[in-house]
């Protein structure tokens, strides 16, 4: 009897002992998660200050103001951990500025936002001549860069019963881009 009672008070000790690793782990875990989501002050402060001369370089006559910092904690982004929203007090217009994590480069995304809206511009007169020279598309998508410095895509589904494409049609279409 006494070894059935010492039996069970070693398997109750060695159930307690998992259960107690496993709260542990867990909470553990739970911290390291929440510590991982809060931004670092410093690293906001340092982004602020290279976020200023970067902008002092690239456009020294522009008027704005630091918003806010973005910590990027879950790679939303994916090009930056910590980037400064800037206000160009002239346009209104925000972007961010921010230090890319494969180049550690200062870039901004400015060129990005003026991309989109140049190719907003174009889009009806590129599908325009595109169907009147291919004839009826089964789709377009016409997109900017997400890099800075990047290149544009257009992307064309043909369902030309027109006629057969030929070497002067795809020249023609890459001259009128």
């Amino acid at each position: 009897m006494n070894t059935q009672k010492n039996g069970w008070s070693k398997f109750f000790f060695a159930v307690s002992v998992i259960l107690l690793l496993l709260i542990g782990g867990t909470i553990f875990v739970i911290s390291e998660l929440m510590a991982s989501s809060i931004p670092d002050e410093k690293e906001e402060e340092k982004i602020v200050a290279q976020a200023e001369q970067y902008l002092q370089e690239r456009y020294p006559n522009m008027n704005y103001e630091v918003s806010y910092v973005i910590y990027d904690s879950g790679e939303q982004y994916g090009n930056f951990d910590y980037a400064a929203m800037i206000l160009d007090k002239e346009t209104q217009k925000s972007f961010m500025v921010y230090e890319n994590r494969y180049t550690e480069k200062m870039e901004d995304d400015l060129s990005i936002q003026e991309a989109t809206e140049f190719i907003k511009q174009v889009q009806p007169k590129v599908y325009s001549y595109i169907e009147e020279t291919f004839g009826e598309t089964k789709g377009m998508a016409f997109t900017p860069s997400s890099d800075v410095g990047g290149i544009p895509t257009l992307n064309i589904w043909l369902n030309n019963k027109k006629e057969e494409i030929n070497e002067e049609m795809f020249l023609s279409l890459t001259d009128y881009l």
